[in-house]
């Protein structure tokens, strides 16, 4: 599996922002309060949903990354697997019975089949 692109709408203090990982070694170096392990945490968002578990709510990743700003809470990552090219696309709510999962296949742009909600467990073969 490749990482192509991500694109997120709305997830803690990123907004509207595109990241491209091309070819080879991609390197992410800012600041603090940058938004680096915000991407980290979308990227593990988009592959394995955003499960709250039995945490408290305060402890809650879902808390921890409502949109500062407000607007659609998701984004979507391109990926490049043996089974072709897609975007996986997310959306989150305030719980995960609001959550909606949707696959594209970039070749057809239909809606696709090929995984499930759990990509990630399905390409990688771990749990989150």
């Amino acid at each position: 599996m490749k990482l192509i692109s991500c694109y997120i709408e709305n997830f803690g203090c990123l907004h509207e922002t595109e990241f491209d990982f091309s070819d080879g070694l991609s390197c992410i170096c800012e600041e603090n309060g940058y938004g680096k392990t915000t991407l980290a945490a979308f990227i593990s968002a988009v592959f394995y949903g955003h499960t709250d578990g039995r945490r408290k709510v305060s402890d809650s990743p879902r808390k921890k990354s409502l949109p500062w700003q407000g607007g659609v809470f998701g984004g979507s990552a391109v990926i490049e697997t043996p089974k072709g090219h897609f975007r996986v696309g997310r959306t989150f709510g305030k719980k995960q019975t609001e959550e909606t999962f949707s696959l594209t296949d970039l070749d057809t742009r239909l809606e696709s089949l090929a995984y499930g909600e759990k990509i990630g467990e399905e390409l990688f073969g771990l749990t989150e």
